[in-house]
């Protein structure tokens, strides 16, 4: 599957539960869901994960730790709040951690729109009467679906972060609610693994649409794993018959709207696209559940907007299909036939 996204001219908080449980995640005033995403330059298989709060107890570890945070720290929970001194510590918190993230918390939550969309609240930290934390969640009917959670840089020897998300948690079983959601994690890479510290978490099964007690994905064979490999492998058959070719991940993965701006630009998210002299070229692609090698024949595209995200450039990289040439079971088979094309020996 590749990204979908939504954006719903009304929204119930009792249809919110039901997109939450079917592995959809709000983003702005959006709703999204999606089975891979780019982190760090590299292409990534997500697991949707939720928290059972009718089971879940909180180990004596992260007991002691709230305990202790609650000492020195005053805690109030009630309507999100967007004003000066919330801006001003994301903006600290934003260029602590870096990354790409909304510029301003109206951003976050999608502007107006976004606000009236969803029933937002808030928990919060103070020192004294400075604010030195604060996570969002929106509220369904039976689950809580948690945003964001910022801290101020000074303090980030507390955990902050981590302990609003276990606040929003225990707010969650006080209001008797079902379930916790903290989106995704990624399989192979750590990133996202705080998350798991929380409890024992459920896990969207793709295929099955069923939430199970353990991640669908062994280590190393996520479907964003074995997609590299297998690409990989293409890539170094097709290096041995010296046919040129170009590696890029997919801009519509990354672009929202994209892939409806260009019709016929494919999904799949890594492209190895084998470039012709008359702007036609073929694309070799692999499809797990066959367990083949497809080779479509379209058009590459390769563009650098100059005015990208942050002023930078971007460049983006598509590719059009016009039809489907053939399959093939290995990599070396593949790379035959794309030679045996780009030489005109095949049509």
């Amino acid at each position: 599957m590749f990204t979908e996204r939504l954006e719903p001219e009304r929204l119930t908080r009792a249809e919110l539960d039901d997109y939450l449980a079917r592995g959809w995640y709000r983003i702005g005033r959006a709703l999204i869901t999606t089975e891979y995403l780019v982190s760090g330059g590299q292409l990534r298989s997500t697991v949707w994960t939720r928290l059972d709060l009718k089971t879940h107890r909180f180990r004596p570890s992260l007991r002691k730790q709230m305990a202790r945070v609650a000492r020195r720290f005053r805690v109030e929970v009630g309507e999100h709040v967007i004003d000066e001194e919330h801006e001003q510590l994301y903006a600290r918190y934003r260029e602590h951690v870096g990354g790409e993230r909304a510029r301003t918390l109206h951003a976050v939550l999608g502007g107006d729109e976004g606000r009236a969309l969803f029933e937002t609240r808030e928990v919060r930290l103070f020192d004294g009467g400075r604010l030195v934390a604060f996570s969002w969640f929106d509220l369904g009917e039976d689950s809580l679906q948690s945003l964001i959670g910022v801290y101020d840089p000074d303090y980030r020897r507390f955990g902050l972060g981590f302990h609003t998300m276990l606040l929003e948690i225990a707010h969650g079983a006080e209001l008797g609610m079902r379930y916790h959601y903290s989106g995704y994690v990624l399989c192979d890479h750590p990133s996202m693994d705080y998350k798991l510290r929380v409890g024992e978490l459920e896990y969207l099964d793709p295929k099955t649409g069923l939430w199970v007690s353990e991640s669908p994905y062994s280590a190393g064979n996520s479907p964003a794993e074995i997609l590299r490999r297998r690409l990989g492998a293409a890539a170094r058959a097709l290096t041995r018959t010296g046919t040129p070719y170009l590696v890029a991940l997919n801009s519509a993965l990354e672009i929202p709207g994209l892939k409806e701006q260009i019709p016929g630009c494919t999904t799949v998210p890594i492209l190895v696209m084998c470039p012709a002299e008359d702007r036609t070229g073929v694309l070799v692609t692999w499809e797990e559940e066959p367990g083949h090698y497809a080779l479509l024949r379209g058009v590459p595209l390769t563009v650098t907007i100059e005015d990208g995200p942050g002023d930078e450039p971007l460049r983006v990289h598509a590719f059009l299909v016009h039809d489907r040439m053939a399959e093939r079971g290995s990599a070396e088979e593949a790379a035959h036939l794309v030679a045996l094309g780009a030489a005109g020996l095949v049509e």
